[in-house]
């Protein structure tokens, strides 16, 4: 038996500019995000009656993985190969469509387990990419913390190489001790939001913000960070279809509670709400809230994988 998990994740700055036709053009962009202690797990084992059974939210018995109606699972299978005959269970730990990244950390799995690169966390990363894109239209920001691990600030160069710089261990606890991951308790598909995020006049300045991260990441602390987030969710804010009625009451909520800053996560219109909130605080806040909270700690690893 096979056993892979990747961690989901919590982009904060840069989200909307990892497009290759957006960042290729501006010559480059920079993507801040930490990976988190939820994962998603892909269990392969063999079957020794032969033919594959594929498991997720549905059940498929198929002769072979290219069958799967499952998108991604065919896809990876007609291009790499997933070894038959066997059985391929997908879990996550929360549903999808919550913005934490859930398809590219699938991705980062089935391309680990099919055996398709072998030669690091770089190209397990583009590798993955290049697969979903073609599926799904993402970018390719979600792929690098499943694929990395920790909390980063990834470069993204028009040549395709992606330097990366890791925010100081001070930082990643203040994160830890004042960060709240709430589920509004929207699901969304986040191929029907991102065609609202075409604005370059608006995606110059999600990636301006960035930079500046990015520049400060040495020195970065919670105060730095809390200022950057709320000017990234001013503009968030403003992208058509991303914020609804109830969510905009959702955030006013959170501030009038004493959250410093948060923003919607992913493309937007449900999904996860991430606050900064002070820490002797934080329990109230959430009971007050009314939303069910998620735990987290930041994810060391990146993407893993264990025979048993």
């Amino acid at each position: 038996m096979l056993i892979c998990k990747a961690p989901l994740r919590v982009s904060l700055f840069g989200g909307g500019t990892d497009f290759p036709e957006f960042y290729e053009k501006h010559d480059g962009t920079t993507i801040v995000s930490f990976a988190i202690t939820q994962y998603m797990h892909v269990i392969w084992n063999t079957r020794p009656t032969g033919g594959c059974r594929l498991t997720y939210s549905e059940v498929e018995e198929l002769p072979t993985f290219e069958d799967a109606q499952h998108t991604l699972v065919r896809a990876f299978a007609q291009k790499y190969g997933i070894e038959e005959p066997g059985t391929l269970s997908i879990i996550s730990d929360l549903p999808k469509g919550t913005g934490l990244g859930s398809s590219s950390s699938l991705s980062v799995c089935l391309t680990h387990l099919s055996g398709a690169c072998r030669m690091g966390s770089f190209n397990l990363a583009t590798t993955s990419y290049e697969v979903e894109r073609h599926i799904t239209g993402c970018g390719v920001q979600d792929h690098l913390p499943a694929a990395f691990g920790g909390f980063r600030a990834y470069q993204l160069m028009e040549r395709g190489f992606i330097p990366m710089r890791t925010a100081p261990i001070s930082l990643c606890s203040q994160i830890e001790d004042y960060g709240v991951l709430l589920y509004t308790g929207i699901t969304r598909c986040a191929q029907d939001i991102l065609p609202s995020w075409k604005d370059e006049a608006v995606l110059l300045d999600l990636k301006s913000i960035a930079r500046v991260f990015r520049h400060r990441i040495v020195e970065a602390d919670l105060f730095l960070t809390a200022d950057l987030l709320k000017e990234t969710w001013k503009i968030k804010s403003s992208i058509p279809n991303v914020v609804s009625g109830e969510l905009m009451a959702q955030y006013d909520k959170a501030i009038s509670l004493g959250a410093m800053a948060g923003k919607l996560l992913g493309a937007g219109a449900g999904g996860c709400w991430f606050f900064l909130v002070d820490r002797l605080e934080r329990e109230s806040f959430v009971e007050k809230m009314g939303l069910r909270r998620i735990p987290f700690k930041i994810a060391g690893p990146g993407v893993r994988k264990k025979e048993i």
